[in-house]
């Protein structure tokens, strides 16, 4: 799941906000704080870049058989990239990879000595993936914005195909901008 920059640096300072206002956790130094928050969001969208290359890697390697079985791409994609997020410990859902994100960044709390902890690990966690999925609420917004836009055009325009994707990509980045997050 790639989260836009300035998305993960809002979710990111509300995390060490919020957590610090409810006077849930105190951390020595905020900004240091947030630059490790964010590194664990960084070290999610690698693990899933990585997800994704091995996957390919994986189909380019077998591509005979995609041939000779008359098997679609994309199905081939889905089932191998499932079974690979599996072997990886990835959730897939964004939901649920919400999930890990959370316990991931509870962790990165209980066992920083810069930050004072002053309730139970399941409350942090609690804050933190509910911070986490108001987040994960406005990227699926925009992303159904940017569906229905290009659902609206008078031409059919394929998923997946080239020129689909480059119009996601670009109305993506005109929402983000008009939401100031980009």
């Amino acid at each position: 799941m790639r989260l836009p920059e300035k998305l993960v640096e809002r979710i990111a300072d509300r995390i060490i906000k919020e957590l610090t206002e409810e006077k849930i956790i105190e951390a020595e130094d905020p900004y240091v704080f947030k630059k490790k928050i964010i590194g664990i969001f960084k070290k999610v969208e690698e693990e899933e870049r990585l997800l994704d290359e091995k996957t390919r890697e994986i189909l380019r390697e077998k591509m005979h058989l995609l041939e000779e079985t008359s098997l679609d791409y994309r199905t081939a994609y889905r089932a191998v990239r499932s079974r690979l997020a599996e072997e990886m410990n990835i959730n897939t859902n964004k939901r649920e990879r919400m999930n890990q994100i959370a316990g991931m960044i509870k962790d990165l709390i209980l066992e920083d000595d810069t930050v004072e902890i002053y309730e139970e690990p399941h409350i942090i966690r609690s804050r933190i993936r509910a911070i986490l999925m108001e987040a994960l609420r406005e990227e699926e917004e925009i992303d159904r914005e940017v569906r229905e836009r290009i659902r609206s055009y008078s031409r059919r325009i394929v998923e997946g195909t080239p020129e689909w994707n480059h119009l996601y990509r670009r109305i993506y980045e005109d929402a983000l901008k008009r939401r100031g997050l980009l």
